[in-house]
């Protein structure tokens, strides 16, 4: 007996009903026992895996039909889902000049005769469009008309200046709304010609510095820029319309058609609500039948008289660094800057419009100038 008067048990290590032979089995052999019997179970689970694996490795494919399926009778391919590709604006430059009979009075001028070759050398057009009720004269316009043009791929020659008789508007609409002003009358021709024929048009003192279509500008329906408000120098969202000096758009252009449909409204007192608000009204109400660049593409810098200063009086403007494709050159308020030019004051007069112009010159300019005078 145990303290506390808990009695004393002995637990043997195995039952008594436990066979006299496993109890006094020594512990090796038990050991050995064990691992004889993994061994053989190993042996066997390989046999079985092995056997497996031969099976599936001996399978053979079921060989292919030698004859190929029919050709099917309807070879019609689906209707496309997405619009055929257009073909782009051609690539046409259009002039509306020589309206007031008074315009043959001077001589056509040497700046006009540099705008145009600047659409020659950096558009290279198909062709070019003068449309004129009376034609210009003098020197310069003798250069436009018999300027060579330029040589394609295939030795085509391009660029060629075809004189056409413009249409004397004198009225306009439905109710015959009279239309007086001859910039007004320009303003109705060019919406004319480009629905006709399509391409470009150009006011006579615009520069072209780089290519329309390098620049995809032909890919589109129709193409104009922005002109600033004179009190928003900023490249604002909000201008003060479009400006039409320049128009890229296709033959028929549906933002063309709507655009004359509304001089059904025109009244010749009000000098650009038709020309530059009308635009930007119409731009703002069917976007998808236009594409608006910014101000800076072609009209920048402005005509206000500080601009004016910039371009004509200092070199601080450089329209190589701008990226702009165009430049307006304003000749109602630049007139004077204008007129003063000819082959020889543009080498000596430095601005940032003599740089940029003198470019489009024509080689032994000067020297053939001075030949006939």
């Amino acid at each position: 007996m145990l303290k506390g008067g808990l009695p004393r048990f002995y637990v043997p290590l195995l039952e008594k009903s436990q066979p006299r032979d496993l109890q006094s089995t020594p512990l090796s052999c038990r050991s050995i026992t064990s691992r004889a019997l993994s061994a053989t179970l190993l042996l066997a689970l390989g046999v079985i895996l092995g056997s497996t694996f031969s099976v599936f490795s001996s399978y053979q494919p079921p060989p292919l039909a030698v004859a190929l399926p029919p050709i099917p009778t309807n070879t019609d391919l689906p209707v496309p889902s997405l619009p055929l590709p257009r073909e782009p604006i051609p690539n046409i430059v259009h002039y509306v000049y020589g309206l007031d009979p008074d315009s043959t009075r001077e001589d056509f001028p040497y700046y006009a005769y540099l705008a145009m070759r600047s659409a020659l050398v950096t558009l290279k057009p198909e062709k070019v469009l003068f449309h004129c009720l009376y034609e210009p004269r003098g020197y310069w316009w003798s250069r436009v008309v018999n300027w060579e043009g330029w040589v394609d791929d295939e030795g085509q020659r391009k660029g060629l200046v075809e004189i056409h008789r413009a249409r004397d508007v004198t009225t306009i609409g439905s109710h015959k709304n009279p239309v007086t002003k001859f910039a007004h009358k320009a303003d109705i021709i060019r919406l004319e010609v480009l629905l006709q024929h399509g391409g470009i048009y150009l006011d006579i003192d615009t520069f072209i510095l780089r290519s329309f279509s390098k620049h995809s500008l032909l890919a589109y329906d129709t193409v104009m820029a922005m002109e600033a408000a004179q009190w928003d120098l900023g490249d604002s969202m909000d201008p003060k319309g479009l400006c039409n000096g320049i128009i890229v758009a296709r033959k028929g252009a549906t933002f063309l058609e709507r655009w004359l449909e509304t001089y059904e409204t025109f009244n010749g007192h009000k000098w650009a609500d038709h020309s530059v608000h009308m635009p930007w009204v119409l731009a703002k109400l069917y976007p998808e039948t236009i594409t608006v660049l910014s101000n800076r593409a072609f009209f920048w810098p402005l005509w206000i008289s500080s601009h004016i200063s910039l371009v004509y009086k200092s070199t601080d403007y450089d329209f190589e660094a701008s990226g702009q494709l165009a430049y307006h050159a304003w000749e109602s308020k630049a007139k004077s800057h204008l007129r003063a030019l000819n082959p020889s004051t543009i080498q000596s007069i430095t601005t940032s419009f003599t740089i940029m112009a003198r470019k489009y010159r024509e080689h032994n300019e000067e020297r053939n100038w001075k030949a006939q005078l």
